[in-house]
């Protein structure tokens, strides 16, 4: 088992020490710990202790983690948040392809977003995807979002607004983009469903999932018609909740 260090940045000394004991507890892969207060304090500790991971607060006196981040001309350690932000925040970092925890911290979601980080530790798109996560906190339930889909090696970033429907197959996920082309993503279609639900999305049925915003026509027998010309069917038990929450507000509108 390879071994890696951690560093624990925030400004909670509870925080800081119920973090460590569970890392020491349950993280074996977790060889040497060190602890910061503060951005500063941060800084130092990860220029000389090079850590493999850091688990870093957002918002703390002195400095937000992301300026933290932003003394690093390169961005050598996986970075896990933990925060306890409201949802709508959380749905930014969610999309934005970052781990975070929840504060207090769970033991199993702690575990969970370590062995992440060393699965990970190989793959070094992380600077790209703290841009990402920046520009969503920016426009937080906007359509200008961006969304990282994975492949197979990579992560594609796309706008939200860029996606006019996704659609299940197999166990993948087919997303057709405004510019006619397709990504095919290893995430199956629930998880779309719960990252872009937030986004004015809707679930007509079990395979598709579309954007409201793009919706050019509605056929009475249960079919709606995308911009980009594509037919998405619409469930027979999901009609009347169809025309409730997305037809009938689009003529109040």
């Amino acid at each position: 088992m390879n071994k890696r260090k951690a560093l624990i940045i925030d400004d909670e000394p509870k925080l800081r020490q119920v973090l460590k004991v569970k890392l020491e507890k349950y993280c074996p892969s977790i060889s040497a710990i060190e602890v910061a207060g503060n951005i500063q304090e941060g800084y130092q500790q990860a220029s000389c202790f090079q850590p493999d991971i850091v688990f870093l607060d957002i918002a703390m006196p002195g400095g937000s983690g992301f300026e933290f981040l932003d003394q690093f001309e390169d961005i050598n350690f996986e970075v896990v948040f933990v925060t306890g932000y409201n949802e709508y925040v959380l749905n930014a970092i969610k999309v934005s392809a970052v781990d975070y925890l929840l504060k207090p911290v769970n033991t199993e979601d702690l575990i969970a977003a370590v062995h992440k980080a060393e699965n990970r530790i190989q793959n070094r798109e992380k600077l790209r995807m703290y841009h990402v996560l920046r520009h969503n906190l920016n426009h937080i339930g906007e359509q200008e979002t961006k969304i990282a889909i994975p492949g197979a090696n990579t992560y594609d970033f796309i706008k939200v607004g860029q996606i006019v429907r996704c659609e299940g197959w197999q166990k993948y996920t087919r997303i057709h983009l405004t510019d006619g082309s397709c990504i095919v993503s290893s995430y199956n279609i629930g998880v779309f469903k719960d990252m872009l639900e937030d986004f004015d999305f809707y679930l007509t049925h079990k395979s598709h999932l579309i954007n409201v915003g793009l919706i050019a026509r509605y056929i009475k027998e249960g079919t709606v018609v995308m911009e980009d010309g594509s037919e998405v069917p619409i469930s027979r038990r999901k009609r009347d909740a169809f025309l409730a929450s997305v037809v009938e507000r689009g003529k109040e509108e």
